[in-house]
């Protein structure tokens, strides 16, 4: 499997990968976040360059002629100079159980929804 920096890269990537727990199609390791990259490819981000990861609801366009757009709750998530992961989970519990998972491995983070994003966002709980 390829492994492919968001950021800085890391040491002994496959290992933290393989005992990462796994949310959906993503992984939270010891040492970073892990994210589908394409065939056989995985995206990776450290977890110290992570500055924020938020709840969020989503607008996600409907497969059918009668749902224009479904309102899909997801995190985002900021790290570096202004880089974003958008990360849309099957469900609720998953967005949950990630954001747990982030906090917990990250002493810190900080999880404070955006001003701009309050009032379209619901609450996790």
């Amino acid at each position: 499997m390829k492994f492919i920096p968001l950021g800085t890269v890391l040491e002994d990537v496959q290992q933290d990968y393989e005992t990462a727990q796994k949310v959906d199609r993503w992984r939270v390791g010891r040492k970073a976040f892990y994210a589908p990259g394409g065939f056989r490819a995985v995206s990776y981000l450290p977890l110290s360059e992570i500055s924020s990861a938020y709840p969020h609801d989503f607008q996600v366009r409907g497969g059918t002629s009668c749902c224009s757009t479904i309102t899909a709750g997801g995190t985002v998530i900021t790290y570096g100079d202004g880089g974003v992961l958008k990360v849309l989970p099957g469900s609720g519990k998953q967005g949950i159980r990630l954001m747990a998972l982030l906090k917990e491995r990250i002493p810190g983070l900080d999880t404070e929804v955006p001003e701009i994003y309050r009032s379209s966002t619901r609450k996790l709980i």
